[in-house]
């Protein structure tokens, strides 16, 4: 008789036998043993289930009508306990409502006796083998995706982590070259102020002594009214200078480290964040930043958002658009179409590759590694749009001729002309 699978596939496959006539047991036994199955037996429901807790067999082969406990009994403990174990009934009452019985409490498969054909058992008994595997490989497969899922989760917040604490400390030094740059832009104005203050005082000590001593005359005193005018002026101009400096810088620097929404202008802002970023291109007067907005945008949005933004993509051309280049220009592009805000930033630098284009948004891409670029601001920029604004940017560039970014936010704009 031919085999259906190979022997080796059915190595240490048990088989539980269980019909009260001794005659159809030992059949079953003789035929399945042929094709190197191990098999079990019982007399009964009840005996069933002591052999089967000790003997945890692969399948069941159980008839219905036995004493002690019938194949119903023994099949819904089975499927209970071990509901991937297969069970097949074997059972002479032909009796339709059986068989649907027996298969509703979970059987699965049904052979009504006598058997006139013994290959019809091993197919049954090979195919719910077979099923079975199935549903065990299923089961791996399965907790091996929850597992594997549940790891991806979990690399997943590690990486966002990782992520949140390199924007986090690209922000921080960010906001540390701004400082940095505003302190200096500052010391020029407070410098000229207190030079003037030192002035005006030694002016004023030598009047009180002129004074003092009776030759105080109508010219010193006219020259000194003079002296004054001029002094306190220029004292004030740069005072209200330094005073507009740490305004911007106060409300940037808030804005950078604080994620709150707000409505504010969306032009003087940009005005503002560039007043900051100035002691970084005023040494270069042949680079021209220039900004087309109409003066009327409101935005309901994260300025701090857009602060790093302006700062990373001026700071992106600084370094290397006019790296090669002493002068160019620098243009924001800004409009509103509805309630979206578009923005197109572009500079007239040395350009890109495509290779860098395709790389251009991957964090720690840079062309000046070694140099002090960390190739976090444009991937810090790309997190900006895409997560925290909802936004989207993409870039275009002809290399050593310009490169440009085109941001689009939606739903932001709440003023139209």
């Amino acid at each position: 008789m031919e085999k259906l699978v190979d022997k080796g596939d059915l190595t240490n496959k048990k088989v539980l036998v269980i019909d009260d006539e001794t005659y159809i047991r030992d059949s079953i036994r003789s035929f399945l043993e042929d094709f190197g199955y191990n098999v079990a037996e019982a007399e009964n429901g009840l005996d069933a289930m002591s052999v089967f807790d000790q003997y945890l067999p692969d399948i069941i082969l159980c008839d219905l009508r036995m004493p002690e406990m019938d194949g119903f009994e023994v099949l819904a403990r089975v499927v209970n306990k071990s509901p991937d174990i297969p069970i097949v009934i074997i059972s002479g009452a032909a009796n339709i409502s059986d068989t649907v019985d027996a298969l509703r409490l979970g059987a699965w498969d049904y052979i009504i006796k006598p058997i006139q054909d013994m290959t019809v058992l091993l197919h049954s008994v090979e195919k719910c083998l077979e099923r079975s595997h199935l549903f065990k490989e299923k089961e791996r497969y399965q907790k091996s995706l929850e597992t594997a899922n549940s790891q991806l989760v979990q690399s997943f917040k590690v990486l966002k982590k990782t992520r949140d604490k390199l924007v986090q400390s690209e922000k921080m030094a960010a906001l540390g070259g701004l400082v940095a740059g505003v302190a200096h832009e500052i010391n020029t104005p407070v410098g000229i102020a207190i030079t003037a203050a030192s002035f005006l005082k030694e002016k004023t000590v030598s009047v009180e002594n002129l004074l003092a001593s009776g030759d105080l005359k109508k010219s010193d005193l006219e020259s000194y009214l003079q002296n004054m005018a001029e002094v306190s002026h220029s004292i004030l101009m740069n005072m209200e200078r330094a005073a507009a400096l740490i305004k911007s810088f106060k409300q940037v620097a808030v804005d950078q480290t604080i994620e709150e929404k707000r409505i504010f202008n969306f032009k003087k802002y940009l005005q503002d964040v560039l007043i900051t970023l100035k002691p970084g291109y005023r040494h270069r007067p042949q680079i021209v930043i220039e900004i087309k907005c109409r003066d009327d945008i409101e935005v309901n949005s994260y300025p701090g958002a857009f602060s790093q933004i302006f700062s990373n993509l001026v700071m992106n051309s600084l370094i290397h658009g006019f790296k090669e280049k002493q002068a160019g220009k620098i243009v924001f592009d800004i409009s509103s179409i509805g309630n979206r805000l578009e923005m197109r930033y572009r500079d007239t630098g040395s350009g890109m590759t495509e290779e860098q284009i395709k790389k251009v948004f991957d964090p720690f891409f840079t062309t000046i590694r070694g140099q002090g670029g960390t190739g976090l601001g444009m991937s810090v920029v790309f997190n900006l749009v895409t997560q925290t604004l909802k936004g989207a940017i993409d870039c275009r560039s002809v290399s050593g001729e310009w490169s440009e970014f085109h941001i689009a936010v939606p739903d932001i704009v709440t003023a139209e002309p």
